[in-house]
C-alpha cells in the first residue's frame, strides 16, 4: 500500500520474471529476486537492509520500488539496412549489399538493465528501446560485412557463418545494457541487378576455371560485358546513355584484346601442336573479322567465334549490318552465309532449312 512493504511480506516472482528492488528516494538498485515465494526479512534484503541501516531487523513498514522484470525471451526482432553497405571482396571489386534479418534478445542482467535503460520510468517495454537497438545492430553489421571474406556467387551457402560472425560484436554491446543476444540471423543479402547479372555471367564460365586465371575466360567475361554494353545502345538509339555505353564497349574490347596478347602469349606454342593440320593442298586462311554498324557507328572488327557468343548473349542480331575485307557494301548479318548459321538453333533432322553448321574449328588467327 502506497509503496509501503511491511516485515514478513510475501512476495512472489512467476516464472519468466524478476523482482528488482530500488531504494525509495534514489536510482540505487538493490536486491534482484529470481522466480518464486519470499518472506521478506532483512535476511533476503541484504543490499536494501544496509542501505536503509537496519542492523537488527525492521519493525515498522518501509517504502522501496519493486519491478518486475520479464527474463523471457524476446522473439521475432527484426533489422534491415536502410540503405546499401559498400563491401570489396577480392576477385570481384566493390559492390552494395542490402542485408535484413531477424534477433532474440533476453533480459540477461535485470539489475543493470534497469540502471542502464529503465530509470524511474514505472513501464517500460522492449518496444521502447527497438529503433535504438536495430541502429546499433545495423551500424555493426555494415562495420563487419566490410572485413568479412564474402564471395557474392556463394552468399546463400554463407548465410550461417556470416551470421555468426555478426552475432559476436553486437552481444558485447547489448551486454553493456544487461540484455543478452541468443539468436542472430541474417536472412537475406541481396545486390544490385547489374551485380547480379555480372555473377550470372561469371557463373556461366566457371567451367574455364575463372577463378585459377584462366586468361581465356577472363577474355570471355570481358566480351560479354562489352557485348552487353553495345546491345544496351543498340536497343536505345539516341539516348543519352549512347556515348558511354559505346565508350564502355570500346574499353572492354581493348582490356579483352590487351589481356588475350599479354595472358596467353606463354600458351601458344602448346595450342599450335594441338591445332589441327589443314588438308592436304589447302592454303591455310586466316579468320573473317567483321565490323558492325549501330546507328551509323562501327564497332569491331570481331571474329566469328566472338560474334557467336554475342549472338548467344542477344547482343548480336541478324538485322544489324556488317562489313569484312572483300565485301562490296554493308549488309545484314542473317543474308551473310558465314554468319547466318549463328543465329537459332539448327532445324531438326527432316524438319527442312539450312543444314547445320560443320563442327571443325576455324582456321587459327594469322
Amino acid at each position: 500500500h502506497n509503496n509501503e512493504i511491511k516485515n514478513g511480506a510475501k512476495l512472489v516472482v512467476r516464472p519468466g520474471q524478476s523482482a528488482v528492488f530500488v531504494n525509495e528516494g534514489s536510482t540505487s538498485v538493490a536486491d534482484v529476486f529470481e522466480p518464486g515465494t519470499y518472506e521478506l526479512t532483512t535476511a533476503n534484503l541484504p543490499i536494501l537492509s544496509s542501505l536503509m541501516g537496519w542492523k537488527h531487523g525492521f519493525e515498522s513498514p518501509f517504502k522501496a520500488e519493486v519491478y518486475f522484470v520479464k527474463t523471457s525471451k524476446f522473439t521475432d526482432l527484426k533489422w534491415g539496412t536502410r540503405g546499401p553497405v559498400t563491401v570489396e571482396c577480392e576477385g570481384y571489386g566493390m559492390f552494395d549489399l542490402r542485408a535484413n534479418g531477424t534477433y532474440v534478445i533476453q533480459i540477461g542482467d535485470p539489475k543493470k538493465f534497469l540502471e542502464e535503460i529503465v530509470g524511474t520510468d514505472g513501464k517500460f517495454d522492449v518496444a521502447d528501446i527497438s529503433n535504438d537497438l536495430r541502429d546499433e545492430i545495423v551500424m555493426n553489421v555494415a562495420d563487419r560485412l566490410g572485413e568479412l571474406e564474402l564471395n557474392p556467387g556463394k552468399l546463400t551457402g554463407q548465410m550461417k557463418d556470416i551470421s555468426e560472425e555478426l552475432q559476436a560484436p553486437i552481444q558485447e554491446y547489448l551486454a553493456t545494457l544487461g540484455l543478452e543476444l541468443t539468436r542472430f540471423r541474417v536472412a537475406s543479402l541481396t545486390m544490385p541487378d547489374d551485380v547480379r547479372k555480372e555473377l550470372m555471367e561469371m557463373s556461366r564460365l566457371s567451367a574455364t576455371k575463372l577463378s585459377q586465371g584462366n586468361p581465356q575466360a577472363m577474355q570471355n567475361l570481358t566480351a560479354l560485358r562489352a557485348t552487353r554494353a553495345m546491345g544496351d545502345m543498340a536497343n536505345n538509339p539516341g539516348g543519352t546513355g549512347a556515348a558511354g555505353a559505346g565508350m564502355e564497349m570500346a574499353m572492354g574490347v581493348m582490356m579483352a584484346n590487351q589481356m588475350g596478347g599479354a595472358l596467353t602469349a606463354g600458351a601458344q606454342p602448346q595450342q599450335q601442336q594441338q591445332t589441327a593440320p589443314p588438308l592436304p593442298g589447302a592454303t591455310p586462311a586466316a579468320a573473317t573479322e567483321y565490323k558492325v554498324g549501330i546507328d551509323n557507328q562501327q564497332y569491331g572488327p570481331y571474329d566469328v567465334s566472338r560474334l557467336k557468343a554475342m549472338a548467344d548473349d542477344g547482343s548480336f542480331k541478324p538485322d544489324m549490318l556488317v562489313w569484312a575485307k572483300g565485301m562490296a557494301n554493308w549488309t545484314k548479318a542473317g543474308e551473310v552465309p558465314e554468319l547466318s548459321g549463328l543465329f537459332g538453333p539448327p532445324p531438326l533432322p527432316g524438319a527442312g532449312g539450312a543444314p547445320p553448321l560443320p563442327s571443325q574449328e576455324p582456321p587459327p588467327l594469322v
